[in-house]
């Protein structure tokens, strides 16, 4: 078995149906390619109806049932079931293309890399076009020059990853937080060896309405970037990280840093100082923004530290 679909369930009914007929209507490849691991998280409407009509007579699916735990969770443990030698992590209100697993498992036997970057669009229902995102790598480089360039695309979905390295480093997702692709990622790049693109569209990434990602910001978003920071910041430590490396570590603290500031505007006013004293608390984190792989991100952590309120102000104008 060559692949590992993963995909969590949870309240989809309205979606799921979209991302498993484009999993399942593949041309060229056969259930011995490829597998759909499903993972229902306790969900609550008729999502796993849709899943068992879908996938009746199929042999290349496992379903896994839970109590509702969260994304993190299920991934984790899809991970834990797959018998793919890669895993795609992909989202239920998302869809694959048509016809690429098949070029894709291709691009996998030809470079034999750890981790394969895949190209993306944003989908709109609100009629805004969708825009297609690439990040091409030329050849096969290693992990870490991409991670230190920060040339990836964010979301975990847009990877597929080698699952025995994954598994030998305990790679797993971060339980009951937002942002977990944001803790995750970093960690993947850094200690996996190498890495090479696929340069189609291949994952169709289902945004909603546009303008609508401020909105949805609400206080644990923010709360659990610092959750996310913290981990990167102790990641550092344990790894006893240097150079380029650690300033790479400390350029995604704060990148997580700039969405807590968007999300200081986004929510109420006891809530947004309860996050401005969550940065006081964090000073430490500050201190990495100051010596981080993006100017940006280093004039940011000097203002905050220095004069936490005037800091704010000023770094939301710059950044």
């Amino acid at each position: 078995m060559k692949l590992s679909i993963i995909i969590p369930v949870y309240n989809v009914e309205q979606y799921i149906g979209r991302c498993l007929q484009s999993c399942l209507s593949q041309a060229n490849v056969t259930a011995e390619d490829y597998e759909l691991v499903i993972v229902n998280d306790g969900t609550k409407d008729n999502s796993m109806q849709v899943v068992e009509e879908m996938t009746r007579g199929c042999t290349n699916i496992t379903v896994i049932n839970q109590h509702n735990q969260g994304l993190s969770m299920a991934r984790n443990a899809g991970l834990k079931e797959a018998k793919g030698e890669y895993v795609w992590f992909v989202d239920s209100d998302d869809w694959i293309e048509e016809d690429c697993i098949s070029e894709i498992l291709e691009r996998l036997l030809q470079t034999n890399v750890d981790i394969l970057q895949l190209q993306y669009r944003n989908v709109y229902t609100d009629g805004t076009p969708s825009d297609e995102h690439f990040a091409i790598i030329n050849g096969v480089i290693p992990c870490k020059e991409l991670f230190v360039r920060n040339e990836y695309h964010a979301a975990v979905p847009f990877m597929i990853y080698r699952r025995a390295q994954l598994l030998q480093h305990q790679l797993f997702f971060f339980p009951g937080i937002y942002h977990e692709d944001s803790e995750f990622k970093p960690r993947a790049l850094y200690l996996s060896k190498n890495c090479a693109s696929y340069d189609k569209v291949a994952y169709n990434y289902f945004k909603g309405n546009s303008g609508s990602i401020t909105a949805t910001l609400k206080l644990k978003n923010g709360v659990d970037l610092f959750t996310v920071m913290n981990s990167l910041y102790a990641f550092v430590d344990n790894h006893h990280l240097k150079g380029v490396y650690r300033r790479s570590f400390y350029a995604q603290i704060g990148f997580a840093m700039r969405t807590v500031l968007r999300t200081i505007e986004s929510v109420n006013e006891a809530e947004a100082a309860s996050l401005t004293q969550m940065i006081r608390d964090n000073r430490h984190l500050l201190r990495c923004m100051c010596m981080a792989k993006n100017i940006k991100i280093q004039i940011g952590g000097v203002l905050m530290y220095t004069n936490l309120a005037l800091g704010l102000k000023i770094y939301k104008m710059v950044c």
